[in-house]
């Protein structure tokens, strides 16, 4: 712990933008621990157990500070998959939105059910959110900032946040400002845009989210909000590159099953056809298994450009496996993909080079691994991939690499290993 006066210094996640240096004094940092146990009011006995990390404001907060001064102990290994969950009778977990929709859509439960869950860093899903007070004593979604501290919570899927009660919100010249003890400014102007109501408020979108295209201001996190209501879509990310509006879906089964029956075309336009506004005008569709993130569990924006600027047709995914060692990626590599065209042209076979590309980015996105292999090695092509086959990709990771194979059932039809 932490005792002399020296300040803190945390990077912005930068998931919409280029990341900021974030200066907090020891003193703001303990008066939000303190102001965070007293409304708590954990036991002594109790261990936060945490997946997000120690050097970034959320982590600090919840898995450094709060402990320190509830005299709780905390884990120190971090929790990356369900299986790195201890044992423990009387625990914390605290969490992202992102951890903990992997874990309501296995629908995991843990064996002792945790004394409160505790999420940040973007909105709880409230089906996610209603998931989890069925297995825990409690949970509560903080909203907040890295350079504003905690500002306000929710206990309850049906619930507006509050402000916690040294914190105020006002509206002021057109900008929502914020006072509180938990920073070392007089206040901070909130990029979000927050709707109020007697009991409450909720937070429409950030100010920054908002886009002009072909002169038409359009609201990002709008767009998403109508994506979301389809009954085809689990969730989405929207941006603009080149002047167009791009949509990046995650699919819910009955989505991933029109996909896979009748083609990305009539998936988007019976998508379109029951969206109104700005929704209907998206030009640009990526359908991923999963948003990637960062790990802060927020979205990771440059990720999904970088996904939107490859030049090559993604294949559907049907459905998906991941744990810490292993995934399974059930794909479809559909005819009028890119890479199909003038490739045998009289018949058609995904080329190896292709191949080896999608292990790379499934790589990245199934162990959010960010990296470039070292070599190939035992790369072995036993039979071709023909258009819109239905082919499994599964890869197993080691410590320094990570073996891959497409198979159909019991045949395989290309395998070797990726060097970390």
């Amino acid at each position: 712990m932490q005792t002399n006066k020296k300040p803190f210094i945390f990077k912005t996640s930068g998931s919409s933008g280029e990341p900021k240096t974030v200066k907090k004094s020891y003193e703001a940092l303990l008066a939000e621990a303190h102001d965070m146990a007293d409304f708590f009011k954990f036991p002594p006995d109790t261990v936060i157990v945490s997946t997000v990390s120690p050097e970034h404001m959320y982590g600090i907060t919840f898995t450094v500070m709060l402990p320190d001064v509830a005299g709780c102990r905390a884990d120190k290994e971090r929790i990356f998959y369900t299986e790195d969950i201890k044992d423990y009778e009387k625990f914390v977990f605290v969490s992202t939105p992102s951890f903990l929709e992997k874990l309501a859509k296995y629908e995991f439960t843990f064996k002792h059910k945790p004394q409160m869950i505790i999420s940040a860093g973007a909105k709880l899903n409230d089906k996610v959110f209603e998931y989890f007070e069925g297995i825990s004593k409690g949970v509560t979604e903080i909203y907040g900032s890295s350079e504003a501290g905690v500002i306000a919570y929710r206990q309850s899927h049906s619930s507006l946040l509050k402000p916690f009660a040294n914190v105020s919100i006002q509206i002021k010249d057109g900008k929502t400002i914020v006072k509180s003890n938990y920073f070392d400014e007089p206040e901070i102007v909130l990029d979000d845009e927050l709707e109020f109501f007697d009991e409450g408020f909720k937070v429409k979108g950030r100010n920054d989210r908002i886009v002009k295209i072909q002169e038409k201001r359009i609201s990002l996190a709008e767009v998403e909000n109508d994506l979301n209501s389809s009954d085809l879509i689990e969730k989405s990310y929207c941006l603009k590159l080149n002047d167009r509006l791009c949509a990046a879906v995650v699919l819910d089964e009955k989505g991933r099953q029109i996909l896979e029956k009748n083609g990305k075309f009539k998936l988007v336009k019976t998508i379109k056809s029951n969206m109104a506004g700005a929704a209907a005008r998206c030009k640009k569709w990526r359908f991923l298994f999963d948003l990637p993130v960062n790990e802060r569990g927020k979205v990771n924006a440059k990720r999904i450009k970088e996904i939107f600027n490859t030049n090559i047709t993604y294949p559907y995914v049907i459905d998906y496996l991941i744990n810490s060692t292993d995934a399974q990626f059930d794909l479809i590599f559909p005819r009028e993909s890119n890479f199909f065209s003038g490739h045998f042209t009289n018949f058609p076979i995904l080329p190896g080079v292709v191949q080896l590309f999608f292990v790379k980015e499934f790589i990245k996105d199934g162990f959010n691994l960010d990296f470039v292999p070292q070599k190939f090695k035992k790369i072995k092509f036993s039979s071709i991939i023909k258009p819109d086959e239905k082919v499994s990709l599964c890869l197993k990771k080691s410590e320094n690499s990570i073996d891959f194979k497409f198979t159909k059932g019991d045949k395989i039809f290309s395998s070797g290993t990726f060097v970390l």
